[in-house]
């Protein structure tokens, strides 16, 4: 069974992920602007430093999405389902899997980890997270979450999503 679309936007979304992931990097390694390195100096040590505004990638629970996905070429196969019904199943089966790891890892970075979500766009897995740096580092100890981003990126992935229409096929 091919779930062309879901797959041409997982590959279209891995690639702009991998691309801001790069950036993130060299970002991440380059020198501040008054010529010190980034997280060096007694600055980044305390614990009262300034919150920051991140974008975070969550992604779904892979071993429920598959299975899912193989309960649905089940049906399919046995001709419970169309191959548009099945598309249609497995869309909303990651719908409903993404929503359950961004619910949980809002309950996580708001109780453990002190994080404020200003916004997300869920049908990407992205989330705009305010807090301090150790509670947002801290985030990638979480199994959902698969980076951090320059809030930048958030503004990115929203208008991608926007010009994007769902259930289009290329």
């Amino acid at each position: 069974m091919e779930f062309e679309s879901t797959r041409r936007r997982f590959m279209q979304l891995a690639g702009t992920t991998a691309t801001v992931s790069l950036a993130g990097c060299n970002a991440l390694q380059s020198g501040n602007s008054d010529g010190t390195e980034s997280g060096t100096g007694p600055q980044s040590q305390t614990a009262d430093a300034e919150p920051a505004t991140v974008t975070v990638g969550v992604e779904p629970d892979q071993a429920q999405l598959q299975e899912r996905q193989q309960e649905i070429q089940s049906e399919l196969q046995s001709g419970n389902l169309t191959q548009s019904e099945a598309q249609s199943e497995y869309r909303t089966a990651q719908e409903s899997l993404i929503e359950e790891a961004i619910s949980s890892f809002n309950e996580r970075a708001t109780s453990d980890l002190g994080l404020t979500i200003d916004d997300s766009v869920s049908e990407a897995g992205a989330l705009l997270v305010t807090g301090p740096p150790a509670g947002l580092i801290d985030t990638l100890s979480l199994d959902s979450v698969t980076g951090l981003f320059p809030q930048a990126t958030f503004e990115q992935i929203r208008s991608q999503a926007r010009t994007e229409t769902p259930g289009t096929t290329e």
